[in-house]
């Protein structure tokens, strides 16, 4: 098990772009969806959906902006990102 305490579902692009945008909408429907399309239990899927990066780089925490793997933990607050590439700005691509 990793020092996180879950198992992290190997998600598709598809499936992180459309877990991304669902927790943007509505954080419960990204987590009832968890369950239900990944099979992962309640508690994993609250904390996949609490460490998706709303922007890519930067940390849901204290915002520092320079994080550069997709799962980092943050150097400066140590909190746990999914740093998909999906939340990147096509700007940043180059």
């Amino acid at each position: 098990m990793p020092v996180e305490g879950i198992d992290v579902p190997d998600f598709s692009m598809d499936e992180k772009k459309h877990f991304s945008e669902l927790k943007e909408k509505s954080p419960v429907n990204a987590v009832k969806k968890l369950m239900e399309k990944m099979g992962v239990n309640q508690r994993d899927a609250k904390y996949i959906v609490t460490h998706i990066n709303v922007k890519y780089g930067q940390c849901n925490r204290c915002r520092f902006n320079t994080l550069d793997r997709e799962y980092i933990k943050c150097p400066n607050c140590g909190a746990l990102n999914f740093n998909w590439t999906i939340n990147q700005n096509p700007s940043e691509n180059s």
